[in-house]
């Protein structure tokens, strides 16, 4: 069956790589880096998510990851706590709405008791969305899927307050050419398990 023409969205244009990390691109994000600014207190917290597989059945939609956590700073933390969701990004939606991961309604997913100071903790799990939740974005005959994989990391210190870390990952097919877009996952060609993936974070503009 011949590919549908992609949708046009602004969120597409994000799942492209930019140009510069495509030539640097490391095996795994950097540390985000100090900027030198009076009072600026950098978070030691960071939050790398790996999409391995999404598989779609008849009833649901599944996301198997692997997250890491790392504490750059100079302190143990912990214990960490991590919830999170998965959502179907949609035009109809505001940004913010898809980006934000509320309060009170997150899902705890995991739990470590502590990470010491340079060390990094991998957790694995799975988000599940069902179908019927699923807002499709229609292209010609094409019922496209962009998922939106949510995470928010709290991490507790002697002393301190808890550090927390809010991130979301777009989530879509890799395409045989280097440094080419994701793609959004098709609905209408029934169940299907997709192994060639990959994620692009996005940012919450203020």
């Amino acid at each position: 069956e011949p590919e549908a023409e992609m949708p046009v969205l602004d969120l597409l244009s994000i799942m492209a790589e930019p140009e510069a990390q495509r030539e640097t691109a490391p095996d795994r994000p950097a540390a985000p880096q100090a900027r030198p600014a009076l009072g600026l207190v950098v978070n030691p917290l960071d939050v790398v998510l790996s999409a391995r597989r999404m598989s779609a059945t008849l009833m649901n939609t599944m996301l198997n990851y692997e997250l890491t956590v790392s504490n750059n700073g100079r302190e143990p933390i912990g214990p960490i706590i991590v919830g999170g969701d998965m959502i179907g990004a949609h035009a109809s939606l505001p940004d913010r709405a898809q980006l934000e991961l509320g309060g009170q309604s997150i899902m705890p997913l995991h739990r470590h008791a502590m990470i010491a100071p340079g060390e990094s903790v991998t957790l694995t799990g799975e988000l599940k969305l069902p179908l019927a939740a699923i807002t499709p974005i229609r292209s010609g005959n094409a019922a496209l899927f962009i998922p939106l994989a949510r995470f928010r990391v709290e991490a507790s210190r002697n002393g301190a307050p808890p550090l927390v870390v809010a991130r979301t990952f777009v989530v879509g097919e890799n395409q045989d050419r280097p440094g080419a877009a994701l793609k959004p996952f098709r609905l209408d060609l029934g169940p299907r398990l997709y192994s060639q993936i990959g994620q692009r974070e996005l940012a919450l503009s203020a």
